[in-house]
Formats: structure tokens, C-alpha cells, sequence
């Protein structure tokens, strides 16, 4: 029996939910809009759906059957991209293009290598990158808008899968004339009431308030701010302390005060890094690509360890 759709047909349905009118999508696909128009309306014919609603001045609406049918669509054009991929990758290397997300905390200590590693073994492949929180990265891989995220293994959905690559410990920092700088380690309790610079992303913030509760304790926060040089910089000036995760490579600030690190006592929960895509989604050449490159250790700041299997 034929399939009453073709691959292309399922492109262009792709990009008009994705740019939300014709013409933005006739340009990313390279076509009129008048031949994507028609396109779309032999494949809502064959399948005998509306797929889409045009509304004149104000772009394209997905149908209640568009809006269920996009995900199983973009699971096909994956699938098709993978098979592709998977036949032509030893005869040409990697082509095509290949969009990653990426944590704001994560990126600078694993892009520039990633980038880097990408542009010298795999210099024919178009590799962009994405930077959000946790629900944007989620929302992000289930539209098919991304190919992959480095994320941390917190509350990752149950509609995605999770590939750990490197565990980190949390520490403090604190100004290099701070008390507690000469400290080897530090108790939890013994922070609670200096003020805490607290990064303000999830899951960053979600961790620091978890890791005090499991030993009954509230953090006293003086600043809240989602940048991470930022809150290094307020730390340098005194203003007080923070949590971090990820190991920097130098103590000093972007304004030139020095930091001193600090380790936390006791049993505290590790901080996994990894991968994620879509569950079910196949493990394609560019993802496995990918997942070399982060295991060859192309990442900033100082070594993690690797990340134990996740059962």
C-alpha cells in the first residue's frame, strides 16, 4: 500500500508550523510559496485532514489534527534524516545540518571544544547551537526544533532520554579575604547565615535550595541573578557567597578580584551532565559524533569525573 504522503510534503509541513507563515517557511525550505501552498494541500487532501488553518494578515495556525500529527511527522523526517545519514557517513564523512542546545552555565565549559572538535573532524557539517534553561531545552527537542541537549540530569521528562557523560560535586566560592577562605571544607550550617549569591536558573536554583533542605535548613539569599560571571564577580567583592557546580579554570574574576574555592562537607548530591533527545528517537552519526567528542574530554574549567550509567 503507498504511503499517502511524501518526505518532502512532510518538510514543508514541518516548516510551516515551525516559522508560522509561508513565506518564512518557503524561504528555510528554498521553494515559492505558492508551490508550498500547493504542497500542502495535496497532503492534507491525500490524508483527508486539515492539518493547517491560513488566516489572512496573520500567518498559519496548526489544526487540531496538524498540532497531533507534527510530532510523528518530525519523528519521520528524523528517521529518514538518520537512515540518510547512516548510509552516506562512511563514503563522505557528516554533512547537513546539526542543532544542539545547551544549558547557559554548561555552554562555555563544553562549546568551544564541541565547536572546535566539530570544525576539524567534521568540517562539512553545519553545526549550530541553542542556549536556554531546562523547560526550553524539553519543549526545544520534543518540536524536533534542536537534534540533542547538554543539559543536567534534573527532572529530565520522562519523554526524553538521558545520556550521562561527567559528575560534579557542588562547592562554594567565597572572596579570597573572606573567613572561610582558608577552609578546607565547610558545613552546610555554617553558611546559612551569610548571604548567598544565588544563580536564579533551573535547575540551578532548585539544587542549592534542595541540597540545604535535606539537612532542614533555608539559605539566607541577599542577590538573585541568572549570570553566572556576575555572581562570581559580586562573591569577589565580599557581597557573599555561592554555590557553583562547574570548576573553573582561573580564581579570578571578570573585574580582577580573586575567588577562593571552597568544599562542602558531608554527603551532598553530585550534579550529572549529560545528553538528551527525544526518547526513541535513533542514535544517530551526528549524535554519536557528538557524544565522542564529549567523552575525548573537549571541555573548559578543571576535570569532572565520568558519569556512572544510569540504570
Amino acid at each position: 500500500m503507498p504511503l499517502p504522503f511524501t518526505l518532502r510534503q512532510l518538510e514543508y509541513f514541518d516548516a510551516v508550523a515551525s516559522e508560522g507563515s509561508l513565506v518564512a517557511a518557503a524561504e528555510r525550505c528554498h521553494v515559492s510559496p505558492s508551490a508550498l501552498a500547493l504542497a500542502i494541500d495535496e497532503l492534507e487532501s491525500r490524508l483527508a485532514l486539515q492539518l493547517v488553518i491560513r488566516r489572512k494578515g496573520k500567518g498559519i495556525d496548526l489544526a487540531p489534527a496538524g498540532a497531533r500529527l507534527l510530532a510523528h511527522a518530525r519523528q519521520l523526517l528524523a528517521g529518514a534524516e538518520a537512515f540518510a545519514g547512516e548510509a552516506s557517513q562512511s563514503a563522505s564523512g557528516l554533512r547537513g545540518r546539526f542543532v544542539i542546545g545547551c544549558f547557559p552555565t554548561l555552554a562555555p565549559f563544553f562549546l568551544p571544544g564541541v565547536i572546535d572538535g566539530f570544525r576539524r573532524l567534521h568540517d562539512q557539517l553545519a553545526f549550530e547551537f541553542v542556549e536556554a534553561e531546562t523547560p526550553e531545552l524539553h519543549e526545544n527537542l520534543l518540536q524536533g526544533r534542536i537534534d540533542a541537549a547538554l543539559m543536567y540530569g534534573v527532572d529530565v521528562a520522562s519523554t526524553l532520554s538521558f545520556e550521562p557523560l561527567r559528575t560534579y560535586r557542588p562547592y562554594v566560592i567565597v572572596a579570597a579575604d573572606h573567613p572561610l577562605a582558608g577552609r578546607g571544607e565547610v558545613d552546610l550550617a555554617d553558611l546559612v547565615a551569610e548571604p548567598l549569591i544565588q544563580l536564579n536558573m533551573q535547575p540551578s536554583r532548585q539544587n542549592t535550595e534542595q541540597m540545604f533542605a535535606r539537612v532542614g535548613l533555608t539559605p539566607t539569599v541577599r542577590y538573585t541573578t541568572t549570570n553566572y560571571e556576575f555572581a562570581r564577580c559580586l562573591v569577589g567583592r565580599g557581597l557573599g557567597y555561592s554555590i557553583l557546580v562547574q570548576r573553573l579554570a582561573t580564581p579570578t574574576t571578570y573585574d580582577g578580584h580573586d575567588l577562593a574555592t571552597v568544599e562542602i562537607s558531608g554527603t551532598i548530591p553530585s550534579n550529572v551532565v549529560g545528553l538528551t533527545r527525544p526518547s526513541g528517537s535513533p542514535l544517530t552519526a551526528k549524535y554519536r559524533a557528538l557524544r565522542d567528542v564529549l567523552l575525548a574530554g573537549e571541555t573548559g574549567g578543571l576535570p569532572a569525573t565520568p558519569a556512572p550509567p544510569i540504570a
